[in-house]
C-alpha cells in the first residue's frame, strides 16, 4: 500500500510505529497515527489540525486512557497494524483517488482521521478544542491544490529546442546497416514504378531480410512478406506517403526515419536496426506501411508496446538505458508528471544497479531517496496534463544525444549508464545537475569519478 505514499506520509507512518513501541503496544493504532501527525508540528497538516493548541504530554496521556499497556517499551523495527490503523490507511488511499491525486500526502491520513468517526484516533481529537469544520475545509484545500485541476509546465519543456534539427544526412552518417537496407528498398521503387521512397518499401526490406529477429516477430502478429505484399497492391496511389513536395524520401518515410533514430537510443543503441524502424513507424502512425500493418494486425491493441516487449524478451537483460528511462517513467507518474526531464532520468540512474553511474553516485553520497526528495523540491507534485502519454523536455533529449554521441565516438555498441550521467555534466542548467549540486557534487566531481570507475 505504502508505494503510492510520499515520503513525508511515510514518515508518519514510520513514526506511528514508533509511538507504538515506545507506548510498548504490540500492534500501531489510530491513536498512535494520530500522535504521529501532531508531533510534526512544522508540517502543514499539523498546523491545519491545530497542533499548535494540543500539547503533546496531554495528547499522550488521553492515548493511555484509550490505550491502556504494561508492557514496556519495544524497539523493535516493525509493529503490526490494526484494523483501525489500517483502515486509516486504506481511507487516506480512497481520499486521494476522490480528488485525482496520485500520490498519498499526511494531510490525506489527517483528512481520513476526521472521516473515520468510530476510530480511536477521532475520539481522542475530539477531547481538544479544535474547529473541525474549520480544519477539515483547510485539509480539503490543501489536497484540492494537487488535484488534477491544476496543472504543471515542466521548466525543461517549455525551453526552446536546444539543438537543430536532425537531416538525412545526419542520420545516415556512419549507419552501414541502415545504408545497405535502404539500398535494397531503393531497388523496390523501379517495379512500382517510383522514384520518391517510402515506408513501404523499407517494410519490404526488412520482410526480404533472412533470419532477422524483427521479421519473425511480426510473421507472429499476421505480418509476412506475402500478407505485406498483398496488401500492398490495393495501394494504387500514395497519398499517404507525401504532400506537396516530393523528396528522397517521402515525408511520412523521413518522418518514420527520425522516429527510429530516436527509438534507437531510448533502447540504448548506437546503431539503427530494423526493429528500430519499425517501431519508428509504429510511433509515426502515418504511411502506407502503417496502414498495413493496421490492416494486418489491428486487432492486436498496443501493437507497438508488444513488438518491444517481443524484441526485449530475446535478450538475456533488457538493456540498461530502457531500464533507465522505464524507471524514469515510473518515477514521472508518482510525480503527476507527464514530461521526462532530466531530473526523472537521474532517477531511473540512481535505480540502476549495478552499472558504472551508480557506483559513482553511490561514492559521492547521492542515494535514490536524497535525490528524489530534491525533486520534489524542484517540481513538486502539482499534476501536468498530457493526453498523449509521455514525452521528453528538450533537455532530456539534448541528453540521449550526448550520451549516444559519447557512445559511439569510444566505440560500444549499447549507451550504458555512464554516458547518460556523463551527458548530464554537458548541460550545467539542467534540473538534474540541479538536484546533483543540492546533493553536494559537481561537474568536476562526476566526471572524474567516471573515469576511475572506468579505470578500475
Amino acid at each position: 500500500m505504502l508505494e503510492k505514499f510520499t515520503q513525508k506520509a511515510i514518515d508518519i507512518v514510520q513514526n506511528a510505529q514508533i509511538q507504538a513501541g515506545n507506548f510498548g503496544s504490540d500492534k500501531v493504532y489510530s491513536e498512535h497515527i494520530l500522535l504521529a501527525l501532531v508531533l510534526n508540528g512544522k508540517a502543514v497538516e499539523a498546523k491545519l489540525m491545530g497542533a499548535e493548541r494540543i500539547n503533546p504530554d496531554d495528547l499522550i496521556k488521553a492515548i493511555n486512557k484509550k490505550i491502556f499497556v504494561k508492557q514496556k517499551p519495544k524497539k523493535r523495527e516493525y509493529i503490526s497494524f490494526s484494523a483501525s490503523a489500517k483502515s486509516i490507511l486504506e481511507k487516506s488511499v480512497e481520499i486521494a483517488k476522490e480528488y485525482n491525486n496520485a500520490l498519498i500526502m499526511p494531510a490525506h491520513i489527517a483528512l481520513a482521521i476526521f472521516f473515520s468517526k468510530n476510530s480511536g484516533a477521532y475520539e481522542v481529537l475530539k477531547e481538544f478544542d479544535i474547529d473541525e469544520e474549520k480544519i477539515v475545509n483547510n485539509l480539503v484545500r490543501l489536497i484540492e491544490k494537487n488535484s488534477a485541476k491544476r496543472y504543471y509546465q515542466h521548466p525543461e519543456k517549455a525551453e526552446p529546442e536546444l539543438f537543430e534539427k536532425k537531416n538525412i544526412d545526419t542520420l545516415l552518417a556512419n549507419e552501414q546497416s541502415v545504408a545497405n537496407l535502404l539500398k535494397t528498398a531503393q531497388s523496390k521503387l523501379t517495379a512500382r514504378g517510383y522514384e520518391i521512397l517510402g515506408t513501404e518499401q523499407i517494410i519490404q526490406s526488412i520482410l526480404d531480410t533472412e533470419g532477422a529477429e524483427i521479421t519473425a516477430i511480426l510473421e507472429k502478429y499476421g505480418v509476412s512478406k506475402e500478407t505485406f505484399n498483398k496488401e500492398l497492391e490495393n495501394f494504387a496511389d500514395r497519398n499517404e506517403e507525401y504532400g506537396e513536395r516530393q523528396i528522397i524520401f517521402t515525408p511520412n518515410a523521413f518522418r518514420a526515419m527520425l522516429s527510429s533514430l530516436d527509438t534507437a537510443r531510448e533502447m540504448g543503441s548506437v546503431e539503427i536496426r530494423p526493429e528500430h524502424i519499425v517501431l519508428g513507424i509504429l510511433k509515426a502512425k502515418t504511411g502506407i506501411a502503417y496502414r498495413i500493418f493496421e490492416k494486418l494486425a489491428g486487432e492486436n491493441l498496443n501493437f507497438e508496446e508488444k513488438i518491444l516487449n517481443d524484441i526485449n524478451s530475446s535478450s538475456s537483460n533488457i538493456p540498461e538505458t530502457l531500464a533507465i528511462l522505464r524507471f524514469a517513467k515510473t518515477e514521472a507518474a508518482n510525480f503527476n508528471k507527464k514530461t521526462l526531464g532530466t531530473e526523472m532520468i537521474l532517477l531511473g540512474i540512481l535505480n540502476e544497479q549495478p552499472s558504472v553511474a551508480y557506483n559513482v553516485l553511490k561514492k559521492l553520497g547521492i542515494t535514490l531517496k536524497d535525490a528524489r526528495k530534491e525533486v520534489e523540491n524542484l517540481v513538486g507534485y502539482s499534476v501536468e496534463e498530457n493526453s498523449t502519454g509521455f514525452e521528453y523536455s528538450a533537455r532530456a533529449k539534448r541528453m540521449l544525444d550526448i550520451a549516444y554521441e559519447a557512445a559511439k565516438r569510444h566505440g560500444k555498441l549499447k549507451i550504458a549508464a555512464e554516458h547518460l550521467l556523463y551527458a548530464i555534466t554537458k548541460q550545467p542548467d539542467c534540473l538534474a545537475m540541479k538536484v546533483l549540486e543540492a546533493l553536494g557534487t559537481d561537474v568536476l566531481e562526476i566526471k572524474q569519478g567516471i573515469l576511475a570507475e572506468l579505470s578500475s
